[in-house]
């Protein structure tokens, strides 16, 4: 195999001066596979760099650690498990990671395209499971229960001693790219970052081993969600095989261990969905709140605090209002419970986060919805425009 050509990464601004620092997207082709998308290098590793510049995406992110550490996760003290909370991992710490750099050949099946991440502009008949207008009320009951026992704790990141809120977003912007490299689903997005966080709140992860876990979170999204997942040498391979097959192998056994197996979590995209046919509204409209949506993902604080269905409700708020005016529709009131003075501690949070995005370093999610030209032309426009203070304050 020829060896990849290498081309010095130049770093960003410092953050938080927690030796975090951010490459300009320099990505390499490897002969007859995908593109390496991100990086995270190790304190015992060289620092590997990118090639050539690719033509679709201009982020990557490396991650420098101050301290060598044999161990890269470590359990919490333990906590006395509610029915609504996350349970508690029951690994022994000698399993915790215990990560050989032997080569297992295992993987995943083959990779091709799996679905559009956008609904066409053109009106189109949803033939989702989660839609069906006979059980739209019971569904919604379901996942309104599940979206509880399935949440994160929401101060998980006040008790991880090596990571922040910083590298967590530059993790998730890292997974939209992988996502739209391997054109994966949105729900795998979705529920990969739902699999981090759980992972998260139970957990202490070291820098170094950050994006090992966010890579086993895609990659079991991926065998849940899709019909065709990438192999788990591609996995590999976006790594820029800072980590070895093994590593990635145990680290999913482990993110399973600790998640207790249950994978089937609710998202704010099903939730939207339902909310989208529940009461009608134009493919742009719905766009538009899909990129709200996958915003929210980006940040950890206010929006961990919130369950999935009222991020969509949210969503859906402030796209409704941004291009037609209306806000929340009396009918999904009736559907959902929540009133508009429910929803608005969040829609505020959503519509700051809206404002900021164009500024943010972290461009994953605003490239992947460039695709839609009727909706970037809203985005272009509609940085300011909703009156937060009109509707919900003096």
């Amino acid at each position: 195999m020829s060896s990849r050509s290498l081309a010095p990464l130049s770093s960003r601004n410092n953050q938080e001066h927690m030796g975090l620092g951010l490459a300009d997207g320099m990505r390499a082709h490897k002969p007859g596979q995908r593109v390496v998308l991100g990086l995270l290098s190790e304190n015992d590793q060289h620092n590997r760099v990118f090639g050539e510049v690719s033509s679709k995406y201009d982020t990557a992110f490396h991650v420098a650690l101050h301290h060598n550490a044999r161990v890269g996760v470590h359990e919490y003290e333990p906590v006395i498990a509610h029915p609504s909370e996350q349970p508690a991992s029951f690994l022994l710490d000698s399993e915790l990671l215990l990560l050989d750099d032997a080569v297992n050949d295992v993987g995943s099946g083959s990779c091709m395209d799996a679905s559009m991440q956008l609904v066409p502009e053109e009106e189109t008949t949803s033939h989702d499971i989660l839609c069906v207008p006979e059980y739209a009320e019971d569904i919604h009951r379901y996942l309104r229960e599940c979206e509880i026992k399935y949440r994160p704790k929401p101060s998980y990141m006040r008790k991880q001693p090596d990571i922040t809120n910083c590298m967590r977003v530059i993790l998730v912007d890292w997974l939209v790219e992988v996502g739209e490299e391997y054109k994966l689903c949105s729900e795998t997005l979705f529920l990969a970052v739902n699999y981090l966080d759980r992972f998260l709140s139970c957990m202490s992860v070291l820098r170094g081993k950050l994006q090992l876990v966010g890579t086993a979170a895609i990659l079991l999204a991926a065998k849940y969600e899709e019909v065709y997942p990438p192999e788990l040498e591609e996995f590999v391979y976006i790594t820029d095989d800072t980590y070895t097959k093994k590593q990635v192998l145990r680290m999913e056994q482990h993110l399973l261990r600790v998640l207790a197996f249950d994978m089937t979590a609710p998202t704010v995209l099903q939730l939207l969905m339902q909310y989208t046919l529940e009461e009608h509204i134009c493919a742009t409209t719905t766009n538009l709140a899909l990129y709200l949506s996958e915003l929210s993902l980006l940040e950890v604080d206010p929006f961990v605090q919130y369950l999935p269905s009222k991020i969509a409700a949210a969503a859906y708020c402030l796209a409704n209002y941004t291009l037609n005016g209306a806000l929340w529709p009396e009918n999904l009131y009736a559907f959902t419970g929540y009133s508009l003075t429910v929803i608005g501690p969040c829609l505020k949070e959503l519509h700051k986060l809206h404002i900021g995005a164009a500024s943010r370093p972290q461009r994953a999610i605003q490239e992947k919805f460039k695709s839609s030209k009727v909706l970037w032309c809203v985005l272009a426009q509609t940085c300011g425009g909703f009156a937060t203070t009109l509707v919900f304050g003096p």
